[in-house]
């Protein structure tokens, strides 16, 4: 009935703003009782395309009790962020949020889920336990806290902003970096390029007059409300070594302090002791770390 107070689960396809008010208060509590920092792309949520179901949101007499965000980009893969108020935990509302969630992967046709929590939240780790969910990855988040001078650079190396023109150089990039499916690679990027705000930065190196302009390494920018972070950052095997790394690390941090002074944030496999070596003679200190849990099955 009209002015009854929400109850239960309700599934959105585009958050109004009152909504996002609500999530927003919702995540300062959880990040407040544990110390937290939620992994949420706030800027992204007035964004929805409408096409699917991105926001899961559980009310107990009214009050937002319960949210979860399924991030999927068009990969074979979707991740799973969420939260539950501390006040109305053990009540199996984050349980119920998954579930709706994975249901709709199913009936889409992807089984493949990622549960993102924060490695020191005892909550969420507890919960993934009782799920059996299986540690696939674990990354740092890493902040600039102080400028370091720029070393010297090999003027072979050109760093630009891409374009779709450039996807199959791109997609060779990234997936020889990150070791994944190229064809997966090509559709994430794509998904990525629809965004003005998550450029895509290709290197190349070589000698246009020549016509040897070979990819080398690439990046990604996405603008935050807080904080600009560097995505997708990677250099082909064939390529590292040779100081390229720290050349377009570089450039990258100039790029985002020309177009703002926002805090930059970069994220990094935590057993990628090189990259991290490398993110912290730039100037980078690891700030909180995310484990990725596979939900193979939930019941």
């Amino acid at each position: 009935m009209p002015g009854e107070p929400l109850q239960g689960l309700v599934k959105k396809y585009i958050l109004t703003g009152e909504e996002q008010k609500q999530i927003r208060q919702l995540a300062r509590i959880c990040e407040r009782h544990e110390q937290l920092h939620m992994r949420i792309e706030w800027e992204l949520l007035p964004q929805r395309s409408g096409a699917i179901v991105s926001d899961y949101l559980y009310y107990v007499d009214g009050t937002l009790a319960g949210y979860l965000l399924l991030d999927n980009q068009g990969a074979s893969q979707s991740e799973l962020v969420g939260m539950v108020h501390p006040d109305y935990r053990r009540q199996g509302i984050f349980s119920r949020l998954v579930s709706e969630a994975v249901e709709q992967r199913r009936q889409q046709g992807n089984l493949a889920m990622i549960v993102v929590c924060e490695h020191k939240s005892q909550s969420g780790q507890a919960f993934l336990r009782a799920q059996h969910a299986r540690l696939s990855e674990s990354e740092h988040e890493m902040f600039l806290v102080r400028n370091v001078q720029r070393k010297g650079f090999d003027e072979r190396l050109q760093v630009h902003k891409a374009d779709r023109s450039e996807i199959e150089s791109l997609s060779l990039v990234q997936a020889e970096s990150f070791q994944d499916p190229i064809d997966v690679t090509r559709q994430r990027i794509l998904n990525c390029l629809q965004n003005p705000e998550r450029p895509y930065y290709l290197a190349v190196f070589g000698d246009e007059e020549l016509g040897c302009r070979e990819p080398v390494g690439s990046f990604r920018l996405d603008r935050g409300e807080d904080a600009d972070g560097i995505y997708a950052f990677g250099i082909r095997p064939a390529y590292q070594g040779r100081g390229y790394g720290r050349q377009l690390l570089e450039e990258a941090i100039a790029v985002l302090h020309a177009r703002s002074q926002k805090s930059i944030m970069i994220e990094v496999d935590v057993e990628n002791t090189r990259a991290i070596n490398l993110y912290q003679s730039c100037g980078f200190v690891i700030r909180t770390t995310y484990d990725y849990y596979v939900l193979d099955t939930f019941v």
